[in-house]
């Protein structure tokens, strides 16, 4: 996951994302930037570790302000489109190496996406912070849902070849005892594990785990130890 994230847009899916990070995610910094100067100081009062900063995302001197060039990941979830698609363009710009997310509405957009070099288009008529989230983590994994207000998340994860749980049983992958591998998908075969299965190749496996151990699941799944 990355360390330095930058959200533009202080409406509830950008605070509910920061709040998520805050809670759940160790080591992480998150800046917000938000227009609107009485949300700005709301959602200041509701985080703790999460720097606040009035203005407007499109304004290439706050991005400055933000640090736009050492954030990892920069998602823009304000309510307009054209804004979200700017702000991307505008972190291309200035920070060639990051990921970008997008807020969209509108389907066309998905059109320009590639030639705007944004990385994630997320549809707000979806999305919940789970699906957020989802484009956040990195490594193989496919889906994340969040359950118990977040403190759990259940999560769909391929095995590749660089991974450390290859040729290993369930029972000899050290993983911890919160994590519950519900199914395993083989070939188009699902497959209700016992302690003594072995994973192969490109399983797809299925399993409840406590956030707090979400950064040791994303290590086995990773798709090499440098991500």
């Amino acid at each position: 996951m990355a360390k330095k994230i930058l959200i533009v847009g202080g409406g509830n899916i950008g605070f509910n994302l920061a709040k998520n990070l805050e809670r759940d995610s160790e080591g992480v910094r998150v800046k917000i930037i938000e227009k609107n100067k009485e949300r700005a100081e709301s959602i200041a009062n509701e985080l703790n570790n999460t720097i606040v900063i009035n203005g407007n995302g499109l304004d290439e001197d706050v991005l400055k302000e933000a640090n736009i060039e050492e954030a990892e990941t920069i998602l823009s979830l304000t309510n307009d489109d054209e804004d979200n698609i700017m702000v991307s363009v505008l972190a291309e710009k200035n920070n060639p190496n990051k990921r970008t997310i997008a807020l969209v509405n509108k389907k066309n957009y998905s059109l320009l996406q590639s030639s705007l070099k944004i990385n994630d288009l997320v549809d707000p008529r979806h999305t919940t912070i789970s699906t957020i989230l989802k484009h956040v983590h990195k490594g193989t994994i496919e889906t994340v849902y969040t359950l118990l207000d977040g403190e759990y998340e259940f999560i769909e994860a391929e095995v590749l070849e660089t991974s450390e749980l290859i040729s290993k049983s369930i029972k000899e992958s050290n993983l911890p005892q919160e994590i519950r591998i519900g199914a395993i998908v083989r070939k188009k075969e699902v497959i209700i594990p016992k302690s003594d299965f072995i994973f192969e190749k490109k399983d797809l496996v299925v399993f409840l785990t406590k956030r707090e151990h979400l950064e040791k699941v994303e290590s086995l799944f990773r798709i090499s130890s440098f991500i």
